[in-house]
């Protein structure tokens, strides 16, 4: 995903699970995730999706 379309707070997809942006790294191209269980990672920008039908408060598809 484009490094200029990430915010803190949305709700994204990678490959270790859904979870919320907490930090966005653009020097380093990273975002930092917490997972639905309190569980943070970093991965890299370009692994990470927005997914429209994802909403606050709500692990489930709409």
């Amino acid at each position: 995903m484009d490094m200029d379309k990430i915010t803190t707070g949305m709700w994204v997809e990678s490959s270790e699970g859904l979870g919320r942006v907490l930090a966005v790294d653009k020097r380093d191209e990273m975002v930092l995730v917490e997972g639905l269980h309190d569980e943070q990672w970093a991965v890299p920008a370009s692994s990470v999706n927005q997914d429209a039908q994802l909403h606050p408060g709500c692990d489930k598809y709409y």
